[in-house]
């Protein structure tokens, strides 16, 4: 069954929410047909469920059905309780949430309603049937500080799950990170259903990604010792990786550039056909396509003034 979806995405200055929503859709539903009709709002016709993306997506504030028509929204409130999230990203007036539900005959209750309707009030008017509460990802509750092993360099849970939707990885597929660090990436991947494998170069980093993982109770199939260049593995649906760089990553005395060069000249060994490698690396060092693997798209991600990280896709040919 195909839905009409609103994508109401967040205000980061990047390209980065856009390509994770059509990454997502995509991995679900190869069909699916986006249109960007203003900043923010993304409509998606599809048969990936809208719920389904909200519960994995990073970098959107919400995910549901459009309704094209208000008179389709009284049939289903009917009788039940609801409440309203209204994002104004234009000049409007103020809306009163209780008598906008009431134009429905729907029960408010703004704690635990049994549906939520969102409103985006743009140059145009968007509203959508949401599930509440699924939006709430616990990002702070898996924060690097208080994950019981801790790196300066690691990075955030938002960002390491944009970039586990990057590359498409579904539920009960096998995603791969060959720098885990302490985890981040294989974290993010294990909490949406993926089956994860884990691999650093470093001792202290597979065993304080052990920890971290055994922390959140999540199911890894392993956290390997090994060298990542030459991963003790092959056929795997997905990969996503921070390349290590700078003085506070385990780079080993290898320099950013040919750990790049090196990771992405072994993803063909380990990339089903179609699969997708996804890559934080320094905006510095190119990634080209080669007769194996595609280079499909680029974003820039300012880290601080000084520091500008490039993240690129590329697809196993």
């Amino acid at each position: 069954m195909r839905n009409r979806s609103l994508v109401f995405l967040s205000g980061e200055l990047t390209s980065l929410p856009e390509a994770e929503a059509r990454a997502l859709f995509l991995a679900y539903d190869p069909e699916s047909k986006f249109e960007v009709r203003e900043k923010r709002v993304m409509l998606v016709d599809s048969s990936a469920d809208p719920i389904a993306i909200s519960r994995r997506i990073a970098f959107a504030r919400r995910v549901g059905v459009l309704v094209e028509n208000a008179s389709q929204v009284s049939p289903i409130v009917r009788g039940k309780t609801s409440r309203l999230r209204n994002f104004d990203i234009g000049n409007k007036p103020a809306l009163d949430p209780v008598r906008f539900l009431r134009g429905f005959n729907a029960k408010v209750d703004l704690r635990n309603p049994d549906y939520e309707l969102t409103l985006v009030r743009g140059e145009e008017e968007y509203l959508a049937v949401t599930a509440p509460g699924v939006m709430c990802q616990g990002w702070s509750r898996r924060r690097p500080r208080v994950r019981p092993y801790f790196h300066p360099v690691a990075t955030f849970p938002k960002l390491a799950r944009a970039l586990v939707n990057l590359s498409r990885c579904r539920e009960g597929q096998v995603f791969l990170d060959p720098f885990c660090g302490t985890g981040s990436f294989p974290l993010e991947a294990s909490v949406i259903g993926a089956k994860v494998v884990a691999i650093d170069r470093a001792q202290a980093m597979v065993q304080g990604s052990l920890a971290n993982m055994r922390h959140f109770g999540q199911q890894w199939l392993g956290v390997v010792r090994a060298e990542s260049l030459r991963p003790p593995l092959t056929m795997v649906d997905a990969i996503a990786t921070d390349v290590p760089y700078g003085r506070a990553s385990s780079t080993m005395g290898a320099g950013g550039a040919e750990i790049l060069r090196g990771a992405v000249e072994s993803f063909p060994m380990l990339l089903r056909k179609g699969s997708r490698a996804v890559v934080m690396h320094s905006r510095a060092d190119q990634v080209n396509s080669s007769r194996e693997l595609a280079v499909e798209e680029e974003h820039d991600l300012h880290v601080h003034k000084k520091l500008t990280r490039r993240i690129t896709i590329l697809e196993r040919r």
